[in-house]
């Protein structure tokens, strides 16, 4: 009953977030001094053509009702159409999400196969040279801005080792002799399941070193977290039992501290990979990668509202569903954060 009573909090204030979100993203693009209209109707319009177009478009209305017409065609699941490519945004983020997604979680991946270990390591061994190292890691990967560590990891694998791909998400011989069938709109999985792997092969380099780039921020706060808890648990009393009970050293950190000292790290990691999905968009657009990154800042190069709105609602849920999905594992993890 209290995790049903935990949740129904949870959700409430989400639900509440994403209003907040829609209703100051729709205001914001009504008072930015533009004409939507003019811009529908493309270079060197007529002002008769551009009043049909804020007829059709319903520009010609009171804000309120704008508003209104805008929230039942989310309701049914309609997220507008773009001003500048006159495509449906829903048949766009269909191709260009998955894009994003895949990105981002190959680099939530590569942060916590190597960020919990690392960081339990030296949590182990403190103020050691692996210690220091490690911190050094964390921090750079944390500060250093990712469109920087984008060109000097061009400059290094691509220019000057030749051991992977410029940028792109798979290369054009590959497209030609070794289409995937889109199924998932993940090219991984689709290769997989449609056993092209040699198109796998190709998309899998494409993937690793925008991958690399996008991982150093959730890496060195997965290290830092990771560390930090891993230094209060094995200051506990029985961890002093268990090591005085001669339990091997390997078992002590990865079964009995680990257990406890990982949550707050999957806590990081959670918020970490809705941050990485708006953090990618510098990556996208230095690694030509085709998703909403791109999609989105061709929409604000073109004043493309509809585009703009529809992205930052996509990324707000997304926020919001990660932000409830670690607060469940939380609380099935520690019966006390009901509680709050």
């Amino acid at each position: 009953m209290a995790l049903l009573s935990f949740l129904l909090r949870r959700l409430g204030l989400s639900i509440f977030v994403f209003i907040g979100v829609l209703i100051l993203t729709f205001i914001v693009s009504r008072v930015i001094p533009s004409n939507p209209a003019a811009l529908y109707a493309g270079a060197r319009p007529r002002p008769e053509q551009v009043a049909e177009i804020e007829k059709k478009l319903g520009l010609d209305k009171p804000l309120s009702e704008q508003f209104r017409v805008y929230v039942d065609d989310l309701l049914n699941g309609d997220l507008g159409e773009s001003y500048h490519s006159r495509r449906s945004i829903n048949t766009d983020l269909s191709i260009f999400l998955p894009a994003t997604l895949e990105l981002v979680i190959a680099a939530v991946l590569i942060a916590l196969v190597f960020g919990i270990p690392i960081g339990v390591l030296a949590g182990a061994y403190p103020r050691s040279v692996f210690d220091y190292a490690t911190r050094f890691v964390a921090i750079a990967g944390v500060s250093v801005p990712s469109f920087w560590l984008a060109l000097i990891a061009q400059s290094i694998f691509f220019s000057q080792l030749g051991w992977l791909p410029l940028g792109s998400r798979i290369s054009r011989d590959a497209t030609l002799f070794y289409p995937i069938a889109a199924q998932t709109g993940f090219y991984l999985i689709d290769a997989a399941i449609s056993g092209n792997w040699k198109a796998w092969l190709d998309a899998a380099r494409h993937l690793i070193l925008p991958a690399l780039v996008l991982s150093a921020y959730p890496l060195g706060i997965t290290i830092r977290m990771t560390q930090a808890s891993m230094l209060e648990v094995l200051a506990e009393p029985y961890v002093a039992a268990a090591r005085a009970a001669g339990l091997p050293r390997r078992v002590i950190l990865f079964k009995l501290a680990l257990k406890n000292a990982v949550m707050p790290a999957l806590t990081v990691v959670g918020l970490s990979f809705a941050y990485s999905i708006t953090g990618a968009f510098l990556v996208e657009t230095i690694f030509s990668w085709p998703g909403v990154g791109k999609y989105v800042t061709e929409a604000v190069l073109n004043v493309d509202f509809p585009v703009i709105i529809a992205v930052s609602l996509v990324v707000t849920l997304f926020y919001i569903l990660v932000n409830l999905l670690v607060d469940v594992v939380q609380a099935l993890l520690d019966p006390r954060v009901r509680l709050v």
